[in-house]
């Protein structure tokens, strides 16, 4: 079954998660859904009928490169804090089952005013089909907005599972790149994974005897908010799942945003290791992309402590390679998965090591290291977790950009005559979640 769980997406520089901005409205196609959503909970829930949330606050210390955008607006030592209160809902009635999730957050800081000055500069498709999102407060550097982020009714039995509504799904065995996710997959830098931002689709899946099942997927999508679905937006999506010569297979069909894409997996053993290898193939304009992944890990012991290794290599089928990059001349084809959020990487070619590593029943650091084979820039990325409590989590990390001017993570120009750069700034940020 499709996961279902966490959060965030980022298109170039890293950014924790935020709440779609538009403003609500609920359209006629709805009706029928909102319909049964409300004869559904005017029955008795048999399944846990309460009230659960998660509330988080975050506090990042940013610190730009001179030459950025950051520090061209005046920010170049700034500061963000964010909050963000989900709400969720998940009662079940026998076979049946419902999912309602509310979101509210807020930020104040930086980030918002760049984000207001580059909105518009590329339009953005609508990530999903109807508008549920508020922005009930945007101004300076204050922006604020609730949204129904999962409203979906489920009928379940052991052969079959049929969900309609927003809600979330996750695809591919990537650990740092994800090809084969094509809903709203994680950005690498993200600081808060998980929860996925819902997408309103509907999916089936058949259960089999030998322990295959099939995956359908339909996600309307309309060309701008507010008008109807069209076949260029919509994603249409075959995903199948067994076993071969005793190796865990996945195969992927999909028409998506109009582009055929296909998609193979396979999942194996390497004496106590794992593998994953992944194959991705994309027809755009009569031209054919392949993107892929290969990674291994494996769980050791270091220092008498648990810990998980691994490495990844990623292959970005519409990246930059053996040319200067500038924002300006970037391929179409990859700056439309860049505005979507399916891609968010610019070069061809990349490395990826990292571990968790359990200091304490308490205390979990990860620390990963992205290496942009095309150009020789990385980018560290350092998180930890530490268990205040049953329900309490104290989380936070550092991300670190190195590379010279014009390379990837060390600043992209705007354009070949602007030498101001597009940089991911270095950033530390701690953030508490309570859950109940």
């Amino acid at each position: 079954m499709g996961a279902s769980s966490p959060t965030s997406r980022q298109p170039l520089p890293p950014r924790t998660v935020r709440a779609r901005r538009p403003a609500i409205a609920l359209h006629a196609h709805a009706r029928a859904l909102t319909a049964t959503l409300l004869y559904l909970a005017a029955r008795p829930a048999l399944g846990d009928n309460d009230l659960h949330g998660r509330l988080e606050l975050q506090d990042a210390a940013q610190f730009a490169s001179t030459g950025s955008v950051q520090a061209a607006l005046g920010e170049q030592l700034a500061n963000d804090a964010l909050g963000n209160l989900r709400l969720t809902w998940e009662p079940t009635w026998g076979r049946f089952s419902l999912q309602v999730h509310y979101l509210v957050s807020a930020e104040d800081g930086p980030d918002v005013a760049l984000e207001r000055l580059t909105q518009g500069l590329i339009p953005e498709p609508p990530p999903t089909w109807l508008d549920l999102t508020n922005t009930f407060a945007s101004h300076g550097s204050l922006l604020a907005s609730q949204s129904i982020d999962r409203l979906a009714v489920a009928y379940t039995t052991s052969q079959w599972v049929v969900r309609l509504g927003r809600q979330a799904l996750t695809w591919g065995s990537g650990l740092v790149f994800r090809p084969m996710d094509l809903f709203d997959p994680f950005s690498p830098s993200a600081t808060d994974t998980e929860y996925k931002p819902g997408v309103d689709m509907l999916y089936v899946q058949r259960l089999f005897a030998d322990g295959s099942d099939l995956q359908l997927i339909a996600a309307p999508r309309p060309d701008s908010m507010g008008g109807a679905p069209s076949a260029d937006a919509s994603s249409e999506a075959l995903h199948y799942r067994t076993n071969l010569l005793g190796h865990p297979i996945t195969l992927l069909v999909a028409r998506d945003h109009g582009d055929w894409v296909s998609g193979l997996g396979v999942n194996g053993a390497l004496g106590g290791a794992t593998w994953n290898l992944e194959l991705v193939p994309t027809v755009e304009r009569g031209d054919t992309r392949i993107s892929g992944v290969a990674n291994i890990s494996d769980a050791v012991t270091l220092a008498g402590r648990n810990a998980t290794v691994f490495l990844e290599y990623y292959r970005n089928g519409f990246g930059v390679r053996g040319q200067a990059l500038n924002l300006e001349d970037l391929p179409p084809e990859l700056l439309e998965r860049l505005v979507r959020g399916q891609v968010f990487s610019l070069r061809r070619d990349y490395l990826a090591a990292g571990m968790t590593l359990e200091l304490s029943p308490l205390l979990t650091v990860s620390p990963t290291l992205i290496t942009d084979v095309n150009d020789g820039s990385l980018f560290l990325l350092v998180a930890a977790s530490y268990s205040l409590g049953d329900d309490l989590i104290l989380a936070g990390g550092l991300q670190v950009p190195i590379g010279g001017p014009g390379t990837e993570y060390g600043g992209v120009p705007l354009s070949g005559g602007n030498p101001t750069r597009f940089a991911p700034p270095r950033q530390i940020y701690l953030q508490l979640r309570r859950y109940f």
